[in-house]
């Protein structure tokens, strides 16, 4: 159960009234899949304990007035719900654009008033956009539809608001994390009716711990980018396909080794089939309470970042880099696993730390990181919601 003991405070001291409801939203964490979901793989996705409280009063009227601590004001006017360039990137632009999504799909809009605060630190990579979008989201679901909103419905309105108002061209991944809660297996075959498929929540006997070494992710668009072009490059000219999960897994090893291609495009088209195959494992795992293969799992997504995606760091920075921090916590991981999560070259690390490993872990990870780049986090079972 959240407390909203600050969020109450500076919401009255704000509006000069009590909040009478609040709202919980939640970051995402990539179990396993990195990099599959462009090009229609699978991935498990969680959500993270890291996330967004608020204080919500509904208003009459057409404007929604949201603060959000130390990030400050504005209001957004239910008349004026259509995408703006010089919007792109804001927060605002979100709001707009989760607000547009329900009027859309034909569900109501209404005015609202909120102070939101949040606990999820620069570079955590868990997605706070998503969260954020959620949030909204199940503000107007609770407030104004009975709650009737379903989770896939309200996933999809966040990457609506995130492709066409933020300016981001995002898939449905981070999104579903933050709706639904715990573990979801997701299979983007198709991508208008993507599968999502809830997992038994897992009671393994370790904790998930995020470092963030302190790399930025500022001026690597490009970089990105290559990763599933590289990959699209290798299913459109070797293939005659749009993505790689268009190719059977068969004519894909009979044809790839001497495929006239870009050795790294060869070698990140390599990451994804392996990768794609793991994620259908991990399920399995899942499923059957097989920790240790889970953890096995983990360590070989590790080595195909590092052998084959090449997303580990960026070419003579090891310093700050995703795969120093990889190495450094590998040290204290003999049964754990810890890998690159979500796009890489720069950004957090997640680590699986069995609980006989975890004081070790941590004293060994303080000695090269603030204790403030290193968060114990956890995966919550339900995904945005009201908190009553």
């Amino acid at each position: 159960m959240k407390t909203f003991e600050k969020e109450d405070a500076i919401f009255e001291k704000l509006y000069g009234h009590k909040a009478e409801r609040h709202f919980v939203s939640n970051g995402r964490l990539e179990i396993i899949g990195n990099h599959t979901d462009h090009q229609k793989g699978h991935c498990l996705v969680a959500a993270c304990s890291q996330g967004i409280k608020g204080s919500v009063n509904p208003l009459e009227g057409d404007l929604i007035h949201f603060y959000s601590e130390g990030y400050g004001s504005f209001d957004v006017d239910l008349n004026d719900l259509e995408p703006k360039k010089e919007e792109y990137g804001t927060t605002k632009s979100l709001v707009k654009g989760v607000l547009s999504g329900f009027q859309k799909r034909g569900y109501r809009i209404g005015a609202f008033e909120t102070l939101i605060t949040s606990d999820i630190y620069s570079g955590a990579g868990v997605s706070s956009s998503a969260a954020f979008e959620l949030y909204v989201a199940e503000v107007e679901n609770a407030l104004f539809n009975e709650g009737k909103v379903s989770l896939i419905e309200k996933a999809k309105i966040g990457q609506y608001a995130e492709n066409v108002f933020f300016g981001k061209a995002s898939g449905l991944l981070d999104q579903c994390g933050s709706s639904f809660g715990g573990v979801c297996y997701l299979d983007f075959g198709d991508l208008e009716h993507v599968k999502v498929e809830p997992l038994p929540f897992p009671r393994w006997p370790m904790k998930i711990v995020l470092v963030n070494p302190g790399s930025s992710h500022e001026g690597l668009s490009d970089l990105y980018s290559e990763m599933p072009n590289d990959m699209k490059e290798v299913a459109s000219k070797v293939f005659g396909k749009t993505v790689l999960s268009e190719v059977s897994p068969e004519l894909f090893y009979a044809k790839i080794h001497t495929a006239e291609i870009n050795e790294r495009a060869r070698e990140r088209a390599l990451h994804f089939f392996g990768e794609d195959q793991r994620v259908l494992r991990a399920k399995k795992a899942f499923e059957n309470d097989n920790f240790d293969w889970f953890l096995e799992l983990e360590k070989e997504t590790q080595l195909s970042q590092m052998a084959l995606l090449h997303n580990v760091m960026i070419g003579k920075r090891y310093g700050q880099s995703p795969l120093e921090a990889v190495e450094r916590a590998s040290l204290y991981l003999k049964r754990g696993s810890a890998r690159v999560m979500g796009g890489g070259l720069a950004g957090s690390i997640i680590c699986f730390v069995p609980d006989e490993e975890f004081a070790s872990f941590m004293e060994g990870m303080s000695q090269s990181y603030p204790n403030e780049n290193i968060m114990v986090v956890s995966i919550p079972e339900i995904g945005a919601h009201e908190e009553k």
